[in-house]
């Protein structure tokens, strides 16, 4: 019974579960992020500077997620930070119907 459990390959599937539901998470909360971020700053004096602090902000998690050594944990962390500036920039349109 054994030798016919050890055919067949599990981690495999799994796997693809786990990094896509990383993937997926990083993303659904990079929108959020930015959403947030563009709501509080959507009425500023300066549109270009908030832009910037965001930017440096997703560079910052982007340099802390390339520093982490687990894959798991820089995918959610890289791929947060560029979904927070794409959708920061150009999520503005689409924001402004939400609210």
């Amino acid at each position: 019974m054994n030798a016919m459990m050890r055919d067949r390959s599990v981690g495999e599937p799994t796997e693809y579960v786990i990094w896509g539901s990383v993937t997926l998470l990083g993303m659904l909360i990079g929108v959020a992020t930015a959403f947030v971020l563009w709501a509080a700053f959507q009425k500023t004096a300066a549109p270009g500077l908030a832009q910037l602090a965001v930017g440096a902000l997703g560079v910052g998690v982007v340099l802390i997620g390339l520093s982490v050594e687990r894959p798991l944990a820089r995918a959610f962390l890289v791929t947060l930070a560029a979904v927070l500036i794409v959708g920061y920039t150009l999520g503005g349109p689409a924001f402004a119907h939400l609210l």
